[in-house]
């Protein structure tokens, strides 16, 4: 009768030393994630304040003024107008591909792109910079220019909508293809018109992905756009910036209104990535095939 007990009550006491142990894992991994979350909330939210929301939004910056630090207007301006043209030039780029690697998978140029998708997601971003300064920096238009951070910033996030989006398609019931076949309908139309449609709640998710990640980027900005901020920039083919790209060069002065001016800006640039993760989660919840 002892032993039984004794093994009982033994396993009962590893078992709740392998949860405990496997809580504080968790919370030991998830510690610097609210760790970063609380500085940015707190310094950020320091900083706007004391310069005020309005003025820190529409603003210029004046990283010298201690009075009037200014704001993060044009570059709010340039992360919202790349990050746009960057997701719309991306999305008619990857849709294609994905397509292909979903329709005609286990054939060889299905699998050759789904590869060069994959590789260039482990292609350091830095060097994605340095190709889109060379193209359209260094040869065509001989400044920076917004253009050639859009291109930057297309390369980087192309391959995440690419899987995605291959995946989605993947995930459709062989019904559905094989009820527009019996209609009549061709491969392509049926492509476009039943199965495209079936599957955007997926493709959104990895646009979406895109988008954040387009959003949060400043390796690819640094040799492309060239960090103007004293004035709303006019064209695509002119000079520009980004909340990424002043950050980091703000954070550098030693002026306090420029480091005050780059908390600010990270709050607003982590508020908005997570707004974009939460509507990319919860439209994953909603996906219903």
């Amino acid at each position: 009768m002892g032993g039984p007990r004794r093994s009982g009550t033994r396993r009962r006491i590893l078992d709740r030393l392998g949860l405990a142990l496997i809580v504080a894992l968790a919370i030991l991994a998830v510690a610097p994630l609210f760790h970063i979350l609380y500085v940015i909330t707190l310094r950020g939210a320091e900083a706007i304040a004391h310069i005020g929301l309005k003025r820190f939004i529409v603003d210029r910056p004046h990283p010298f003024n201690a009075e009037n630090p200014g704001g993060i207007g044009p570059a709010l301006l340039g992360t919202l107008e790349l990050s746009a043209a960057t997701s719309a030039t991306a999305t008619l780029i990857a849709l294609p591909a994905a397509i292909l690697v979903a329709e005609l998978r286990g054939s060889r140029i299905s699998r050759l792109t789904l590869l060069l998708a994959l590789t260039l997601v482990e292609l350091p971003t830095i060097l994605v910079g340095l190709t889109a300064y060379a193209i359209l920096v260094d040869h065509i238009v001989g400044h920076y220019n917004m253009l050639a951070g859009i291109l930057a910033l297309t390369l980087v996030i192309l391959p995440y909508i690419v899987v995605e989006a291959s995946e989605s398609l993947r995930q459709i019931p062989a019904g559905l293809r094989e009820a527009a076949y019996s209609l009549g309908a061709p491969r392509t139309r049926t492509i476009y018109e039943v199965i495209a449609p079936a599957a955007r709640r997926g493709i959104l998710v990895g646009i979406l992905i895109g988008l954040a990640r387009a959003a949060g980027e400043t390796a690819p900005l640094l040799f492309t756009i060239g960090g103007a901020y004293e004035a709303y920039h006019t064209c695509l083919t002119s000079e520009g910036g980004a909340v990424p790209l002043m950050i980091y060069q703000f954070i550098q002065m030693p002026f306090k209104p420029a480091r005050e001016l780059a908390w600010g800006a990270s709050l607003v640039l982590l508020l908005i990535v997570v707004s974009i993760m939460v509507v990319a989660r919860l439209l994953v919840r909603e996906v219903r095939l």
